[in-house]
């Protein structure tokens, strides 16, 4: 029986071709369920705020900063606690937390599927969490759920696991551009955060999802991104800003340390809230509580804040002290309301605090340089030409890429989400620094570390395959040697013990009947037809004839693909007649790994060295 690959089936690389039109045509739906979800949860959370803090039936997106309860309000973060802490204790654990690594889990072990409750539940106690002034953003919950939504679909349809990632992915980042209307940004992200690969295959419908999912942000929501900033000048004159890049290098260093102690801060406060015994729905009753005493000091820090950003980020943030106003205010009241409560094990979004944080760090920076070094301010104007809030756009990007460890995606998130594309050197090149300082400061992102405590490492690479660009033949061990089926086992016997002949260093022999393949005989197999001593047995009663071959044109992931598949060592290798032309092994598809290694591990003599050693 004849095992190998026929030609009716398709190979990967062939699959993958023909099935990028269904995932893209997928794809459109998803990006406008997505949307919608996101047009939604926004509009829910704006309800709960009104209900909450204002008493009044509104959808309209309002800060809870302006109420007038007085020491009422402590009490709300802790009914949304107490809300939370229900839906998670009888309805799923897996909304605990800001939603992407759960994600991510999916992906990991779980072939990309989640459960549609856990969708619906992360969106609902998300909304209840912020609308009750809790310091959370809506982004990652709404990937969490727009990801659900395209893992459901890709549950659906009959598809890989791979092609449920790539509808996971549009759900999530048809999200996160319907949140913010930053379409580019949100493609990155969840190819650095969820998909972990660079191909059409994927590329094209999370491409045209996040389209979708920007164009709803901008009719639904706001037809401007969620940021915009004035026309800021980032430098003048034929230096172009060159005199302020000291200034964003050593921004980026000051981002990079406050990404990496947000980040650790995170997990070190969830050690400890862990250590109270109260579990669920009392710990998140416990972190409102500290968020609402905070908030009933600092207001400003209750909510997503996207109104603090917009007037960092713009220059606008008034007070009579402002450089104090900012620490105090939103460097420490918002991070400490913020890393209490999402210790707590209870649900939101950890991206727009993180904005808020990075941004005020970034104005606080901006204007300490403004009093040391005046005179590069001078004549710039703060609306329209050169103003500290230069270095709270790129101090936001800079924290958010450290802490996530997603520094392309923060990067075109920053300039997507301002407009401040003048900005884009100085924005790089502080960005690029902090993930430097993060690379040395933490080994896991706020994203991996709860993977990586349980047990699941995950690497922000992108790597050179070599069994995706080279071919079997390339690969394969040859010449094949083979023999004819009704061959007598004794004849063959013989030839195995000549030293002069082909069979003497052939593990394995291709069995030929009629023209073509019919099975496979090892040496094994031989000697022990050969111990019967009957002279009439044939080749053809000994062989084996279950065998799996792949064509020498496909790509060595096509081997890789069969054999694991099917738990064999080793496929024939034929050609387009199907005719055997060698043998690929499980240590051929390692072999192909030799070159990579090498250029990874072996440190070759520099010029300047051998000219020194000659000398």
């Amino acid at each position: 029986m004849h095992l190998g690959l026929s030609g009716s089936e398709k190979t990967a690389e062939k699959r993958e071709e023909s099935r990028i039109g269904l995932l893209t045509v997928i794809s459109v739906g998803i990006g406008f369920a997505a949307g919608f979800i996101a047009f939604l949860l926004y509009n829910l959370i704006g309800l709960l705020t009104n209900l909450f803090y204002f008493q009044r039936i509104s959808t309209a997106f309002v800060s809870p900063a302006g109420n007038t309860l007085g020491a009422l309000a402590i009490i709300i973060p802790m009914i949304g606690g107490l809300v939370a802490g229900l839906m998670i204790k009888y309805g799923s654990t897996k909304i605990i937390g800001h939603g992407i690594p759960e994600a991510m889990e999916s992906i990991l072990i779980s072939r990309s599927k989640i459960e549609p409750r856990v969708g619906i539940l992360k969106a609902l106690s998300s909304a209840v969490t912020i609308g009750s002034g809790q310091p959370f953003g809506a982004e990652g919950p709404i990937i969490q759920t727009g990801g659900a939504f395209g893992s459901y679909v890709g549950q659906l349809i009959s598809m890989t696991g791979s092609e449920r990632k790539i509808l996971l992915a549009c759900g999530a980042a048809a999200g996160m551009a319907a949140t913010f209307g930053t379409p580019i940004s949100a493609i990155i992200l969840v190819i650095e955060l969820l998909l972990f690969e660079f191909r059409v295959k994927s590329l094209v419908p999370v491409a045209i999802a996040a389209a979708i999912g920007g164009w709803m942000h901008f009719i639904l929501i706001s037809p401007i991104p969620l940021f915009q900033t004035p026309a800021y000048n980032f430098g003048l004159g034929i230096f172009q800003g060159i005199q302020f890049f000291p200034f964003f290098i050593i921004l980026g260093i000051v981002s990079g340390v406050a990404g990496s102690a947000l980040s650790r801060g995170m997990y070190k406060s969830e050690d400890i809230l862990r250590k109270i015994r109260l579990g669920q729905p009392w710990l998140p009753v416990l972190g409102g509580l500290f968020v609402g005493v905070i908030g009933f000091f600092v207001p400003q820090i209750l909510g997503v804040g996207y109104d603090i950003i917009r007037s960092i980020l713009s220059g606008t943030i008034t007070g009579a002290y402002p450089i104090l106003e900012l620490v105090i205010m939103i460097g420490v009241a918002k991070a400490t309301a913020w890393l209490l409560s999402m210790s707590s094990q209870t649900s939101g979004g950890t991206l727009a605090p993180l904005f808020m944080i990075g941004s005020a760090l970034g104005f606080t920076y901006g204007l300490g340089v403004k009093f040391f070094f005046p005179s590069l301010f001078i004549g710039n104007g703060t609306t329209h030409g050169i103003s500290p809030a230069i270095f709270a756009i790129a101090a936001m990007g800079a924290v958010f890429g450290t802490a996530s460890r997603a520094p392309f995606a923060s990067i075109v998130f920053t300039l997507e989400v301002t407009g401040a594309y003048q900005g884009a050197l100085p924005i790089i090149v502080t960005v690029v620094i902090a993930e430097l300082v993060g690379e040395y400061l933490m080994e896991d992102s706020i994203m991996t570390e709860k993977l990586a405590r349980r047990g699941l490492r995950v690497r922000h690479i992108y790597e050179y395959n070599p069994l995706r660009q080279t071919r079997v033949n390339q690969l394969m061990s040859k010449p094949v040697s083979y023999v004819e089926a009704n061959q007598k086992v004794m004849d063959v016997y013989k030839l195995l013990g000549e030293r002069t002949h082909e069979f003497w260093s052939r593990k394995r022999l291709v069995v030929i009947k009629d023209g073509q393949i019919f099975g496979i005989v090892d040496k094994s197999q031989i000697y022990d037809g050969a111990a019967r001593a009957d002279p009439d047995l044939s080749i053809e009663k000994i062989c084996s004839k279950n065998y799996f071959t792949v064509r020498e044109d496909e790509l060595g992931y096509e081997a890789l693909k069969i054999m694991t598949l099917n738990d064999v060592p080793f496929l024939i290798v034929v050609d387009r007649q199907d005719l055997p032309v060698g043998y690929i092994s499980r240590g051929d598809l390692i072999r192909a790994q030799k070159h990579k290694i090498e250029d990874e591990t072996i440190v070759e003599r520099g010029l300047l060295d051998n000219k020194d050693k000659k000398d």
